[in-house]
C-alpha cells in the first residue's frame, strides 16, 4: 500500500492527466473523482487543493473549474510517486514484461533489490505475496524462477476474471448519473484519442486497457477483486509481448470491444453492455490461448 504523502503525490498527477483530458469546463463531485482514481475521498480533496494553489483549479459556486492546461511544472516527478513496494514491482515487471524472461529463468532478491533499490526483505516479502498465485515460485538461497503457465492456470484466470467482470457490470451506475457520466466521458475520449493514432500509439493501450478494467472493477469497491486484477494484467500480456506482428491489431480490436462496452453504458443499455463484455472477454481468452500455444510449439 502506497504510503498516504506518496498516494497524494500519485492521485495529483492522476487528476492533472484527468484536467488536461478534459481541456476546460467542471470537474466531476468528489465522490466520483475518488471512484474513478480508487483513493479516498480526503486524498482526492487534498489533491484538488493542490492543483487549486497551483492555479490549475479554481473554486466556483457550483463546483471546481478548470482554470488553465496543467504544464510539466505541475507534476510530481515519478521517483516522488512510488513507494518502495511500488518500485519493486514497476522493475519486477519491467524485466518480466519488456525483458527477455522466459518461463523457467531463475532470478534472484539480491539482483531485484539492486535494480530497485529496495533492501532485500521488501523484496522478499513483494516476492512471497506475488507468489501465491503460482506465476514465481522460490528457490534455494534467495532464488527464484518464473513459471511455466499451462492451460488450465490460463482457464482458471481467465473464468475468474469473467466472473468479477460481469460483476462490475451490473453494479454500474446508470447512464445518466451525472458522476459516472462524466468518468465514462474521460473513458471514452481516451480510446477515441489512441485509436485516432493507433499506429504510434500502440504502445499505450496496455496503460489504457489496465485503467479500463481497473475502473470498471472499482464499482464492485471490492479489495480482493482489485488485486486479483494485477494477475489478470501480468498473465495476458505477459503473453501477449511474444507476438510483436499482432500487437497493433489486437490493440485495434480491443479499443472497439471497450468502446462497444463504453457507449452502451453511457446509453443506460445494461443488457448490451453485457454482452459486448462477454464478446471482449472470449476474444481475450482466445488470444491467450492462441499465445499459450505459440510458446507450447
Amino acid at each position: 500500500m502506497a504510503k498516504p504523502n506518496t498516494l497524494l503525490k500519485r492521485t495529483s498527477n492522476a487528476l492533472l492527466d484527468h484536467v488536461a483530458t478534459l481541456g476546460g469546463g467542471m470537474l466531476g463531485s468528489d465522490s466520483a473523482l475518488a471512484r474513478q482514481f480508487d483513493v479516498s475521498r480526503t486524498t482526492v480533496r487534498a489533491a484538488l487543493e493542490r492543483l487549486i494553489a497551483l492555479g490549475v483549479l479554481r473554486r466556483e459556486d457550483d463546483g471546481v473549474a478548470i482554470a488553465r492546461a496543467p504544464v510539466t511544472a505541475d507534476y510530481f516527478d515519478d521517483a516522488e510517486t512510488s513507494g518502495p513496494q511500488d518500485q519493486i514491482e514497476l522493475i519486477f515487471m519491467q524485466r518480466v514484461l519488456l525483458g527477455d524472461w522466459r518461463p523457467g529463468h531463475v532470478f534472484s532478491e539480491a539482483e531485484l533489490a539492486r535494480d530497485s533499490n529496495a533492501s532485500t526483505v521488501s523484496v522478499r516479502e513483494f516476492l512471497i505475496g506475488f507468489s501465491r498465485f503460482g506465476l514465481i515460485a522460490k528457490q534455494p538461497r534467495g532464488g527464484w524462477v518464473l513459471q511455466e503457465f499451462h492451460d488450465g492456470f490460463a482457464a482458471e484466470v481467465a473464468d475468474m476474471r469473467e466472473l468479477i467482470e460481469m460483476a462490475a457490470i451490473n453494479r454500474i451506475p446508470s447512464g445518466q448519473d451525472p458522476d459516472f457520466a462524466t468518468a465514462a466521458d474521460v473513458m471514452i475520449a481516451r480510446h477515441r484519442a489512441i485509436e485516432a493514432a493507433l499506429a504510434e500509439r500502440y504502445a499505450e493501450f496496455p496503460t489504457l486497457d489496465r485503467d479500463f478494467h481497473l475502473w470498471l472493477i472499482g464499482h464492485l469497491q471490492n479489495r480482493f477483486a482489485r488485486d486479483f486484477f494485477d494477475i489478470v494484467s501480468f498473465l495476458f500480456h505477459y503473453h501477449y509481448q511474444w507476438d510483436k506482428q499482432q500487437e497493433t491489431e489486437r490493440s485495434r480490436i480491443a479499443i472497439a470491444e471497450h468502446l462497444a462496452i463504453l457507449l452502451a453504458l453511457r446509453a443506460g443499455k445494461r443488457d448490451a453492455a453485457a454482452r459486448a463484455m462477454a464478446a471482449h472477454l472470449a476474444t481475450s481468452r482466445r488470444s491467450l490461448q492462441a499465445g499459450l500455444r505459440r510458446e507450447a510449439a
